[in-house]
């Protein structure tokens, strides 16, 4: 076992795998100098900009958000629903993307996650990502309730792959200071195509492989799964260019 000190506050004990884990720094967006998209998801509607997937629908939750309205991807126990944008982004010299979220669920409960995903531009309507995921970050949370993985709780996730065989992939348990409040999450490529993961502007990790040249285009999928045990939420979605 390997521990690690993130941050003033708090030790994080991972399982010893061949990757470089960044601790935690203070680190202020310099903000979007072009963005590309934004939604708030105060219009009432989200047809306009987004593609539906899974069953339930999403919608909109009038009585939540920073400030309400925000997007609830009202998936199920078994298998996520979501959106997709209609508009494919460049990669470029480089693409962010950053959201509000929200996870709350009972203690004993599981399968509920809000999720941020960079996705390849022909993945439309399917619930698995398998062979579509460029770039993902996301939140979920693992109680008793889990059969595979119980007692994980609050647990986040990066994934960025190059292809099947080479990939980035971090999995950090017991992140409950997360849960029961919105924090900002942030993905963004950089112009080497290695993507930095960040919660509240502090970078937590860096992918130790790049998005492959072949990838030129994204869509930026939200959403994933929820149960009776609790909410996943999103807002204030920002797409931008660094």
């Amino acid at each position: 076992m390997v521990s690690v000190t993130a941050g003033l506050y708090r030790n994080i004990s991972l399982p010893m795998k061949s990757f470089t884990l960044i601790l935690l720094l203070s680190f202020q967006c310099p903000g979007a100098a072009d963005t590309l998209l934004a939604d708030d998801f105060s219009s009432g509607e989200l047809e306009s900009n987004w593609i539906f997937y899974g069953d339930p629908r999403p919608r909109i939750l009038d009585s939540l958000g920073i400030p309400p309205p925000c997007f609830n991807n009202n998936g199920d126990a078994m298998a996520g629903s979501g959106i997709i944008t209609r508009e494919v982004f460049e990669i470029a010299e480089g693409l962010g993307i950053e959201c509000d979220m929200y996870l709350s669920c009972e203690p004993r409960g599981t399968w509920v996650t809000a999720s941020l995903y960079f996705i390849t531009p022909d993945y439309i309507n399917d619930r698995s990502q398998s062979g579509y995921t460029v770039a993902a970050l996301s939140f979920s949370y693992d109680g008793e309730m889990a059969w595979s993985c119980p007692h994980l709780q609050g647990v986040l996730y990066f994934n960025c792959f190059h292809d099947h065989e080479n990939k980035f992939s971090i999995q950090l348990p017991h992140q409950n200071e997360l849960l029961d409040g919105w924090h900002r999450f942030r993905m963004e490529i950089n112009e080497h195509r290695i993507v930095n993961y960040f919660i509240d502007d502090s970078l937590y990790c860096s992918s130790t492989v790049s998005i492959p040249d072949t990838s030129e285009h994204v869509r930026i999928q939200l959403g994933n799964r929820s149960s009776d045990w609790g909410i996943a939420l999103h807002d204030n979605l920002l797409v931008y260019r660094p």
